[in-house]
């Protein structure tokens, strides 16, 4: 039986708090320094010192073993079967629009639950025990009985509709489709599957078509008319939110400025979201974006309003393609991807990779912006977190593996390991030259030609 002995449990306890006291002198040290010079990049949205971020992830980390000692285990197991009515309570703030609302409010006095009510159409008592819960887990406040203000979380989805619709786009099909995740696991066919079109998706939308597909089909209403879904054009939002959240470091810890005028062939590349902000901040950098043609119209229409100059220069152009065909640009610097192959199984991403080599010159190379997984154990290529954190900082990094298993749940697809990047750059024909640990939950890994 995997008890801890008294002996054992204290002597861990005390370790963790030991790291978390000297996490959070260094977290509070980097603060002070970044108020003097803060650390911002050119799109406003602030990139921690390598200080901050390690100290962050510490004391994240140390959440997770204050969790695993000191709440009395079953009790913490009951409480983590209703953690999905957290990200309920979220997607309901989002779509009622309550940070907007609150905004308008004395941030001393804000604003009552019965204006909050006549406001978004819920009824006062059961929209206050929603904000309730939410002020529990120090988002939103209650600053007298009744009355609700943002706080220093809830302020930053103020008039911000790409990280509203990210918020969104998970409490829509994706949630849906993790109702079914058990279901399909435990079926001793499906749990077999690899494709994208045998998932937990698929049972739960009734529906034989991949997500992609699915999201591009109209929606049949009621009096046999159809129109767009608003689950599309919510996640080509949701894309451009979640981009700007996490991709500052992504902009800051790889050299694109040393690649001089080079041109970024964006595979898969959406809306162009993350070429876009680069293209903001390295001018001498071109882009190609490669997608479905309904996803370029929308990159079209965004780029027009952003960065028009980029598309009267031809400094972005915009090529229909299936990037499970030949890749039609050759000899590019650059062919970036950002969140594809993790979509895929492992047999795709040889495919998708298999596809961009012929068009690869000797200097080509292949950056891949998805995250690099450690494991809980560790592994050589990644630093691993100190005792008595699990080696990939536990809670510290929590989010990647909720993000592994909706790619599980979605696709079929995962976020992988440095050693499993290695064998798809092998299988392909390309070898990783290295992985670019960035201050952020992605990391960029490099492939060249393994045979110039």
């Amino acid at each position: 039986m995997a008890t801890l002995t008294v002996t054992e449990k204290s002597q861990k306890l005390r370790a963790a708090v030991k790291l978390l006291n000297e996490a959070s002198e260094q977290v509070i040290k980097a603060w002070e320094a970044d108020e003097s010079s803060s650390a911002v990049d050119g799109g406003g949205i602030a990139v921690p010192s390598q200080e901050l971020y390690e100290g962050r992830r510490l004391v994240l980390g140390t959440v997770g073993v204050f969790l695993e000692l000191v709440q009395e285990p079953q009790a913490r197991l009951m409480e983590m079967t209703h953690e999905f009515y957290e990200a309920r309570a979220l997607q309901i703030a989002a779509e009622a629009r309550i940070p907007d609302l609150l905004a308008e409010a004395d941030l001393k006095v804000g604003m009552s639950i019965e204006e909050l009510s006549q406001k978004t159409g819920v009824k006062n008592h059961k929209l206050s025990r929603v904000l309730r819960m939410l002020c529990s887990v120090h988002i939103f406040q209650e600053i007298s009985e009744g009355f609700f203000a943002n706080n220093h979380v809830s302020q930053v989805l103020v008039k911000n509709d790409p990280l509203r619709a990210f918020v969104l786009a998970l409490g829509y099909d994706i949630y849906t489709a993790s109702v079914k995740f058990p279901q399909v696991l435990f079926d001793p066919i499906k749990t077999q599957a690899e494709t994208d079109s045998v998932t937990a998706f698929q049972d739960a939308h009734n529906t034989t078509l991949t997500r992609w597909d699915w999201l591009e089909q109209p929606e049949i209403l009621s009096d046999g008319t159809s129109r767009p879904r608003k689950e599309l054009a919510n996640f080509t939002m949701a894309m451009l939110g979640g981009g700007r959240v996490m991709g500052p470091p992504l902009y800051t810890d790889f050299p694109w400025a040393d690649l001089g005028h080079s041109t970024i062939v964006d595979v898969g590349g959406g809306i162009g979201g993350m070429s876009l902000d680069l293209a903001k901040r390295y001018p001498d950098l071109s882009f190609i974006i490669q997608d479905r043609e309904p996803v370029l119209k929308q990159a079209h229409a965004i780029w027009s309003k952003e960065l028009p100059p980029a598309i009267q220069t031809e400094r972005v152009r915009f090529v229909v393609h299936n990037f499970f065909n030949e890749n039609p640009i050759k000899n590019a610097d650059i062919y970036h991807m950002r969140y594809i192959l993790h979509d895929w199984s492992d047999d795709d991403c040889v495919a998708i990779l298999s596809a961009i080599r012929p068009a690869m010159g000797p200097n080509s190379r292949v950056l891949i912006s998805d995250q690099v997984m450690n494991t809980t154990f560790g592994t050589a290529a990644l630093k691993s977190a100190p005792a008595p954190l699990p080696a990939n900082y536990g809670y510290g990094h929590r989010f990647q593996n909720l993000r592994d298993l909706n790619m599980m749940c979605l696709f079929n697809g995962r976020e992988r390991t440095a050693d499993e990047f290695a064998g798809l750059a092998a299988r392909s024909g390309l070898k990783v030259v290295k992985i670019w640990e960035v201050r952020g939950m992605v990391s960029i890994t490099e492939m060249k030609l393994a045979d110039p």
